[in-house]
């Protein structure tokens, strides 16, 4: 904990642990701290640790109308860069071990398990000090149930930020040349454009939507403004997959996909004609109803993954991470495939269980 004197004054360590905003870690002899919620001048996911600290990943605002939110946010040129549909994690090298970091600062075992398929470990030899931050897309993931048409199996890292040793997120040009030395895959990019190109920035937006593409991130050509805005289709597959867990999911996040819709409608002039409102409908009722059968037959509320990972004894720390978030899991199947095991295991979802289960007794309830 000394090191961390070096940042805080010792009354303000005591005050942050006390609160819980920040957090002692300690896994397999890595002893780390990570900051639960945004503090000064440091994000959520802070890690710090003896001999440095790994930048916590700033949120990124959100547009619902891309002309007037670029018109509004960029006076100088910027670029275009695919949002992908996945889970962020940031890489770093820690004596001499690459370790993957979630988004709040928590060693995700999966992640970490399978760094060296992901990342080419070259690139810490000549940036020791840097770190990777990327989406991890594929069906092969422990975190996402919704599928990509990009990446039919398997999990794959795409790169979009890379934080220096001095902490200082990369301008976007200076990344693509960093990355453009090694064997990294990075996100799909356009540009650079300037606030007068908004037709051809629509154009990649009506491709990814026709492709059913999640969206974009805008980044300044200096790397000191950001804003995301998704697709048309990206709201559909967003219901389509999440609607079975209707009673786990606040009503916000439901609100918020109808919205992105109705705003991408009105400024694209794309009707949301009767297929698009069937497809909706039907995720919005007939998911739910699906796990209320499952209820009403002794079942639960649940989603079913399968990943591959190099070492048995992440299997258990994997699954002790998803509890964290508290999410029951059950271990289905674990076996030997060449050099990996193929895990297959559930998470159940207690919560909307339950409440599903009180409704069918007839047990009431205030709204």
């Amino acid at each position: 904990m000394e090191f961390l004197k070096g940042l805080f004054p010792n009354t303000e360590i005591e005050d942050l642990l006390k609160r819980k905003v920040l957090e002692y870690l300690k896994t397999e002899g890595f002893s780390f701290f990570r900051l639960a919620q945004e503090h000064k001048r440091y994000y959520r996911g802070t890690v710090f640790y003896e001999k440095g600290i790994i930048p916590g990943y700033p949120r990124i605002p959100r547009i619902l109308h891309l002309e007037n939110g670029i018109k509004r946010y960029f006076k100088t040129p910027f670029y275009v860069e695919e949002k992908m549909d996945g889970y962020n994690v940031r890489v770093a090298l820690i004596e001499n071990k690459l370790i993957a970091f979630t988004r709040g600062g928590f060693i995700c075992p999966f992640t970490t398990d399978r760094i060296d398929d992901l990342i080419d470990p070259e690139f810490f030899r000549k940036y020791p000090g840097y770190v990777i931050c990327g989406e991890v897309v594929g069906p092969g993931n422990p975190y996402n149930i919704e599928s990509t048409s990009y990446v039919s199996e398997d999990v794959v890292f795409f790169v979009f930020d890379l934080f220096s040793e001095n902490g200082i997120k990369l301008p976007p040009e200076e990344r693509y040349r960093i990355v453009k030395e090694f064997s990294l895959r990075e996100v799909k990019r356009w540009g650079p454009f300037e606030a007068d190109n908004i037709n051809e920035v629509k154009e990649i937006v009506l491709e990814l939507n026709s492709l059913n593409r999640e969206g974009i991130v805008i980044k300044s050509i200096e790397g000191d403004t950001a804003v995301k805005y998704v697709t048309l289709s990206s709201c559909l597959r967003d219901l389509e997959a999440t609607t079975h867990l209707i009673t786990e999911l606040p009503a916000g996040f439901y609100i918020q996909r109808i919205l992105r819709a109705i705003f991408f409608s009105h400024e694209f002039g794309i009707p949301l004609d009767d297929t698009y409102l069937l497809k909706a409908a039907k995720a919005l009722y007939l998911n739910p109803l699906n796990g209320l059968l499952s209820i009403r037959d002794g079942d639960e509320i649940k989603e079913v993954f399968t990943v591959k990972v190099k070492v048995r004894d992440t299997v258990p720390k994997l699954l002790k991470a998803l509890s964290r978030a508290g999410i029951k899991t059950r271990l289905l199947e674990m076996e030997k495939e060449d050099a990996y095991y193929r895990v297959k295991f559930a998470k159940i979802y207690t919560i909307g269980s339950k409440e599903m289960r009180q409704r069918l007794r007839g047990k009431s309830f205030f709204d």
